[in-house]
């Protein structure tokens, strides 16, 4: 067992240090970005592809994710939902957010056109993807250091 310091000073840096040792930096592939992205952004676009694309799109933008969670869990031996922790779930929601706005553009092209619209959404949403998980790791990583669970 050790011993814990007298010199308030030398507890408090004992306590950060045990709290950035909770939460290290995440040095994930790029691919993992690469992947999560075209699963959303096949999502949105799907939407908004013609028939039969957009029933085909939908299970294989599915099937993407959860296999990406599957990796991630294999490599990591963890995971987290992207709506548990308190202050990240406000970036999901806000990622959230985007896609569904993405989705409404992709269906519009798709009944009001024009008929590429879908790309662009799917393009947007790729690079939303990305964006909106490392910025969500970004504030998970913080809150985890802050609150040192």
């Amino acid at each position: 067992m050790s011993q814990s310091p007298q010199n308030p000073n030398d507890a408090l840096a004992s306590i950060r240090a045990a709290r950035s040792s909770v939460a290290p930096p995440m040095k994930y592939p790029m691919v993992y970005d690469l992947a999560y992205g075209a699963a959303c952004g096949l999502l949105v676009a799907g939407q908004g592809m013609p028939q039969p694309w957009s029933f085909v799109a939908l299970p294989i933008a599915l099937f993407g994710l959860a296999a990406i969670i599957m990796w991630w869990r294999t490599k990591f031996g963890w995971w987290v939902s992207g709506y548990s922790p308190k202050r990240a779930r406000w970036v999901a929601f806000g990622l959230l957010a985007v896609f569904l706005g993405l989705i409404g553009l992709s269906l519009y092209g798709r009944l009001v056109g024009p008929w590429w619209l879908f790309m662009v959404s799917g393009a947007l949403g790729f690079v939303a993807a990305i964006a909106g998980s490392r910025v969500w790791m970004s504030v998970w990583r913080r809150e985890l250091a802050e609150t040192g669970q």
